[in-house]
């Protein structure tokens, strides 16, 4: 689950929740505590789902805050610095990855070059989990990082 908050310029003590579930569900917004719309992107556009009206300006402002989150942007880093290697990235939260290699990948020299480098690829200040797997999904390792730290090395 992400979850974020939206600060409206110009109304002093409304906060949006901006709330996705799971990876690939509508993003559900909620105004103390009560559900306002549920969004999502499509083709590059932010659309509100249902027959709700609500501004066009806010739902891109929802949409740009949504955007900017580098949990949006990890998964082509590693996909992009490994490419030889990964197949899939799917962010399944902010704090949680799975990562697939490609077929006929040295995965054992794959998960030494992943556990001493993705802390570079980290930006996040909490506690981050990779979850990779080889292509057949039968050999698998994990990893913990904090910031920029190895928090847990299995």
């Amino acid at each position: 689950m992400i979850e974020l908050d939206y600060f409206p310029e110009g109304l002093d003590g409304v906060v949006y929740q901006v709330v996705q579930f799971r990876a690939g569900e509508p993003w559900r917004v909620v105004n103390a505590g009560e559900l306002i719309y549920s969004m999502e992107k499509l083709e590059g556009l932010w659309y509100v789902k249902g027959m709700t009206s609500i501004p066009q300006e806010l739902v891109e402002k929802i949409g740009a805050l949504i955007d900017a989150q580098y949990f949006n942007r990890l998964p082509m880093e590693i996909k992009t610095h490994w490419e030889a290697y990964v197949q899939e990235t799917i962010a399944q939260g902010d704090r949680h990855y799975l990562v697939v290699c490609k077929a006929d990948v040295d995965f054992e020299r794959f998960e030494k070059l992943f556990r001493t480098y993705i802390m570079n690829l980290v930006r996040d200040p909490w506690e981050i989990c990779f979850r990779v797997y080889d292509a057949e999904m039968s050999e698998d390792f994990e990893v913990v990082v904090k910031g920029r730290e190895l928090a847990i090395h299995n």
